[in-house]
């Protein structure tokens, strides 16, 4: 029972350093068995080289891919509907194509990095996965972006952190020509289905001016035409928004939705200026005379559509010069250069670690194994003294 009193009065710290003063020999053997063997290691382990690439995208507006130069953006401007919904910012749009599978591919196939990581070819997900890793991508508050590539041949670094920026630069661009021509298309589509019903209302409008001699409005009904076109031109100018936005990001897009829920309430407009009084008058166009009806709609359908056509042929002449255009998304401020020193790996803390980590286990370890053997020990004297 006194051997148990006296553990007992022993305090932790001095049970503690009682037993590494006990062990000291052995706990100095592992220690330093510890440190020389992660001299060794550290030794073998293969020297890295950073390099980073520093760059920014373009200021000016209209001159990059994220910077609203696309067929739609230009659409949107034209229209003053630039602003229908929100937008994704810029940096969002360009880390993905900094971060793209098809710029991390082509860099690897360029690099021959899996020959460089000695990585089987039939694992190329694993080639890709250590690059990702050896690679550090980044968008800094001041706007510009930053490149840090590691590799074990210095100037290999610098290469692959520059071509970064140029392989990016292709990739974006090639999206950019893609957009455009789908674009480019609808325009040209657009613009014939327009000139096909500017050439039938017309006719239509000739026919009616031919059978009814009503050649020029009175002032009150100029007026209403006016407003008319207005109305019609707001409608078709939220419809091919509409059918844009529908055409390329789906119909649950909000910038979708938005856009059909402005061109509703155009046509909502519309139809209130129709069928309700106090258009032209304390009277609906529908009871308006029939012939006086159909010449000003005809009338404003012809002005509505060749205002739609201006606007449309101004988007689509900008569209044409862009896909002539190669658009640098990316202008390089400060270009890579191969380092002066290695960045990794950090042999005083790997060996600082490797000793300090094995002095504590091995301390651990006996701490363990001592308070085993006292516990069993005093079971013993409880079980003697019973």
């Amino acid at each position: 029972m006194d051997n148990i009193e006296n553990t007992k009065q022993l305090s932790d710290a001095s049970y503690l350093f009682a037993l590494i003063y006990k062990y000291k020999i052995f706990i100095a053997i592992v220690t330093f068995l510890a440190a020389a063997i992660s001299v060794v290691v550290s030794l073998q382990l293969p020297v890295w080289y950073a390099s980073s690439v520093n760059f920014v995208p373009p200021q000016e507006s209209g001159a990059g891919f994220s910077s609203g130069t696309s067929g739609i953006s230009a659409i949107m401007k034209d229209f003053g509907l630039s602003k229908v919904s929100g937008s994704s910012s810029n940096e969002y749009s360009m880390i993905v194509f900094l971060q793209s599978r098809s710029v991390v591919d082509s860099i690897i196939k360029k690099y021959d990095l899996a020959k460089v990581y000695d990585i089987p070819d039939t694992m190329f997900s694993v080639t890709r996965t250590t690059f990702i890793n050896n690679t550090s991508v980044e968008y800094l508050d001041e706007g510009n972006y930053n490149v840090t590539v590691w590799d074990t041949d210095k100037n290999r670094a610098a290469e692959i952190a520059n071509d970064y920026v140029y392989i990016t630069n292709y990739f974006a661009n090639k999206t950019y020509q893609e957009e455009l021509a789908i674009n480019v298309e609808y325009l040209e589509n657009r613009i014939k289905s327009v000139d096909s019903a500017i050439t039938a209302t017309s006719s239509e409008l000739a026919l009616i001016s031919k059978s009814s001699l009503i050649f020029s409005p009175e002032e009150q009904a100029q007026a209403a035409s006016k407003a008319l076109s207005d109305l019609k031109t707001a409608a078709m100018q939220y419809e091919i928004v509409y059918d844009l936005y529908n055409k390329n990001f789906g119909s649950n897009d909000p910038q979708t939705i938005t856009a059909k829920e402005m061109y509703e309430a155009a046509n909502n407009k519309l139809k209130e200026a129709y069928n309700k009084p106090g258009f032209i008058g304390n009277f609906a166009l529908t009871e308006a005379t029939p012939v006086a009806v159909n010449y000003l709609t005809k009338y404003a359908d012809i002005e509505a559509f060749t205002k739609i056509k201006a606007l449309l042929m101004t988007s689509l002449e900008k569209s044409l010069l862009d896909k002539k255009k190669y658009v640098n998304n990316f202008f390089i401020i400060d270009k890579a250069i191969p380092a002066d020193r290695k960045d990794k790996p950090k042999r005083a803390f790997i060996v600082a670690g490797a000793t300090v980590g094995a002095s504590i286990l091995c301390i651990f370890i006996l701490l363990v194994i001592n308070s085993f053997k006292l516990a069993t020990r005093n079971a013993k004297l409880i079980n003697i003294h019973k």
